[in-house]
């Protein structure tokens, strides 16, 4: 039975490869994912109520013109825009043709509390894909990406930081809080209509989790998927000092457009490093497990994983 309204979620934390795990599930013909990713729609209670509220009615006054334009045009993949209203969101599965699958990623609904009962009420019979990662190494990860806010910012520091502000331990830290997000739709959703996935998982054989993927969907689990392109990979400046002055000088301008491309392609080469050059301090890590360590315990009882590798 074919619908113009999604019956799959995709959902998890940032940094867990949801990204690329979207634009792969859309190559399939007969999936049809949202064009944009993370609309955030059944999250509106959450997001309109503090901390968020008045930050994200900003953000839609702000695309309101650009949202009207966009969804009246050919609806090219954006990677993040706030979609609220229902009318606007049943607008960006216009497109559906004659698809069984029907989806929507945001990564938001895991962990804010209002999307599982706020889906379970208007489409109580969708399938869900959550994908997860070791709690310390998505921090880390997150925390790499603020040196290019931040270059001087210590782990420890950036951590307490997180679970003193309103604004970002929800999203942050409390969204690795697994076994209590996903107890929501265990409650609400047969087991049999949720799928736990597990980043290292996914790094190490993507193929094989998107055959499970397709098989749960029931759509050709033999369909040959494009894997060759990384999406949202993360970097780190290549020199903290250096990015430090820059950032003085210049702020976060890109690189100017009149420069050469090939020559602006160049200088990010030189300036931006790979993420495996920096690594985590043991003692940090172990300052992160303990506090997540009864959520790991629990989750793995969940989803019926062993999961000590993320206790180590």
């Amino acid at each position: 039975m074919t619908t113009d309204l999604p019956n799959f979620f995709l959902a998890g934390v940032a940094k867990a490869g949801t990204t690329s795990l979207h634009s792969y599930l859309n190559q399939h013909p007969q999936i049809f994912m949202s064009p944009i990713k993370e609309p955030w729609f059944f999250g509106m209670a959450d997001l309109l109520a503090p901390p968020y509220g008045d930050d994200v009615r900003d953000a839609l006054t702000r695309a309101r013109d650009w949202l009207q334009e966009y969804l009246a045009g050919p609806q090219d993949h954006d990677p993040w825009r706030y979609v609220m209203e229902w009318d606007d969101y049943v607008r960006l599965f216009r497109d559906v043709r004659d698809e069984p699958v029907v989806g929507e990623a945001s990564t938001g609904y895991l962990w804010l509390p209002s999307a599982a009962p706020a889906i379970r009420a208007k489409l109580p019979e969708s399938r869900f894909a959550f994908m997860l990662r070791d709690p310390a190494d998505r921090l880390f990860t997150l925390y790499v990406l603020t040196l290019w806010r931040e270059p001087g910012i210590t782990f420890r520091d950036w951590f307490r930081k997180c679970l003193d502000t309103p604004t970002l331990y929800p999203s942050i830290v409390g969204a690795a809080r697994y076994a209590t997000h996903l107890g929501r739709f265990y409650e609400l959703f047969p087991r049999e209509r949720i799928r736990v996935c597990l980043y290292d998982d996914y790094r190490a054989a993507p193929g094989n989790v998107l055959r499970g993927l397709f098989t749960f969907l029931e759509v050709d689990p033999e369909f040959a998927v494009d894997l060759t392109r990384r999406q949202n990979e993360t970097t780190v400046p290549r020199s903290r000092s250096l990015h430090a002055v820059r950032r003085r000088l210049f702020g976060d301008a890109p690189a100017p457009r009149w420069l050469p491309l090939s020559l602006r392609r160049a200088l990010t080469r030189l300036y931006r490093g790979n993420r495996a050059t920096t690594t985590m301090d043991p003692s940090d890590r172990s300052m992160v497990i303990d506090y997540y360590r009864d959520e790991i315990v629990r989750t793995s009882a969940l989803i019926e994983r062993d999961l000590s590798a993320w206790l180590r």
